[in-house]
């Protein structure tokens, strides 16, 4: 029996620190009359994504930023915008350093949405910080 190398199926995961999320966001912002109404990008916006943050951080932590890791990242955080949209338009208190104001008073309250809605649990005790950016770059509603 030959021995197999398997390192070709263990990958490093591409890590994103706070700044490189603001930069892709600051980047991709300036590409927004290319995505259409739902902000999606096209791929080679995502390359042109990754070689700026590839030059703007030159010895990241994990693997270098790609096309894919770029777009998967993007994708995520227009998630996470879109939850912590639909948390505040459902009226619960919010404080930009520390997610959702959760009181004795409101907790019920917070159980029962946050059963319907569980990906909006973590937000109970965690912040967003590209809310507002995120928001600039999203189409108006009139």
């Amino acid at each position: 029996m030959g021995s197999q190398d398997n390192t070709s199926s263990h990958r490093v995961a591409t890590h994103w620190d706070l700044d490189e999320e603001k930069d892709l966001i600051a980047f991709l912002s300036t590409c927004k009359s290319e995505a259409g109404d739902t902000m999606s990008f096209k791929a080679h916006i995502f390359t042109e994504a990754a070689k700026y943050l590839n030059t703007t951080y030159p010895t990241p932590k994990g693997t270098p930023k790609s096309q894919s890791s770029c777009k998967t990242k993007w994708t995520a955080l227009k998630r996470n915008y879109t939850i912590v949209k639909d948390i505040k338009l459902s009226g619960f208190a919010w404080n930009d350093e520390h997610g959702v104001s959760v009181t004795p008073e409101t907790s019920g309250t917070w159980d029962t949405y946050s059963q319907a809605h569980p990906q909006s649990k973590p937000y109970s005790s965690k912040r967003f910080p590209h809310f507002y950016a995120i928001e600039e770059m999203m189409p108006s509603v009139v």
